[in-house]
């Protein structure tokens, strides 16, 4: 192999690399928003899920009975 080809292949590969880095980056940035609305979905299934048991707690102390809430 000459010079020239060695210089070329190293090239390529530089080149490959990069565009390698440049997806990683793109990926990364779609995880990103993906987390950012996982966590908003938390957050929202946890405000409903709180509300659910203060409905089931005014219920049974409208009835009368003692009902344990949900282990934090």
């Amino acid at each position: 192999m000459s010079a020239g080809e060695k210089a070329f292949g190293v090239f390529k590969t530089i080149l490959t690399l990069k565009d390698q880095l440049d997806d990683l980056d793109r990926d990364l940035a779609q995880l990103g928003g993906r987390l950012s609305g996982l966590a908003g979905a938390h957050g929202d299934l946890r405000d409903r899920v709180s509300r659910l048991e203060g409905m089931i707690e005014g219920a049974a102390m409208a009835s009368g009975r003692q009902q344990r809430r949900i282990e934090e």
